[in-house]
């Protein structure tokens, strides 16, 4: 009889924590309010992509690379001013997002990063968090509107024809605005912060919160949103990352 309770106790207390998990997300190191916010995690706060285009990239154009001019005057006209605001996020002044949005508890981790691409990198879960819509790197250029391709309640991603290095890429990003899938990415951050880019703050990062929530995902195919650089330009294209890597040694 005593060990029939000790499961019955034990069956209670799983069916207990597996409910207790699925209705309620307990972040480690953002404010306890975003936890107490979430009832459960697989459903979107918000029900809707706004149509903001945001890219990051330095004031100067100077420092543009040659592609980026062509590639950034294909979002303008594929997404046209009157429809699409377009917000431009300057890389020297990356700091002041995090100060005056209400997240100035990142700001001692976004100050501390060794590289600049760090920020560069860290700063965009943050833009998408607070505004939504459509992230783009600027060495990204559009040949076709694809705003209805993105699942409305989920945040899409590129998939990286670079299956070596990660599954997914932050070069591309889509979502509604307050999505949670954010705020596991800066979680899950603070456990990288002195390694490497790629896992600290890039590609790799987002592959690890994919692989614990697919269900808050939404993949864009590499071969229609990503082509590999093997692969032809054809009509069935939306978009293509030319990896202009101007970031690569970065001070």
């Amino acid at each position: 009889m005593y060990i029939i309770k000790i499961i019955l106790f034990i069956f209670l207390f799983n069916l207990f924590m597996g409910i207790f998990i699925e209705n309620f997300f307990d972040f480690e190191n953002i404010p306890k309010k975003y936890g107490d916010e979430i009832n459960d995690i697989k459903i979107s706060p918000s029900k809707d992509v706004p149509k903001i285009i945001h890219h990051i990239c330095p004031k100067d154009f100077r420092r543009w690379h040659s592609k980026w001019f062509y590639c950034y005057e294909s979002w303008t006209r594929i997404y046209p001013k009157e429809e699409y605001t377009h917000m431009h996020w300057f890389d020297d002044e990356l700091e002041e997002v995090i100060k005056t949005d209400g997240f100035e508890w990142f700001l001692p981790t976004f100050q501390n990063y060794n590289v600049n691409i760090k920020r560069i990198d860290m700063v965009r879960p943050f833009i998408l968090y607070k505004y939504g819509g459509i992230y783009a790197d600027m060495d990204i250029e559009v040949y076709k509107n694809f705003y209805d391709q993105l699942d409305k309640e989920k945040v899409s991603m590129v998939e990286s024809p670079y299956k070596g290095n990660e599954n997914i890429s932050n070069c591309l990003m889509a979502s509604p605005s307050g999505h949670y899938f954010w705020l596991l990415v800066i979680d899950r951050c603070y456990k990288y912060t002195e390694t490497y880019t790629l896992l600290s703050t890039g590609p790799q990062l987002y592959d690890k919160v994919y692989a614990d929530h697919p269900e808050l995902v939404h993949v864009l195919p590499d071969v229609l949103f990503n082509p590999a650089p093997w692969f032809e330009k054809n009509d069935d294209i939306y978009t293509k990352h030319f990896n202009t890597v101007m970031w690569d040694g970065t001070k």
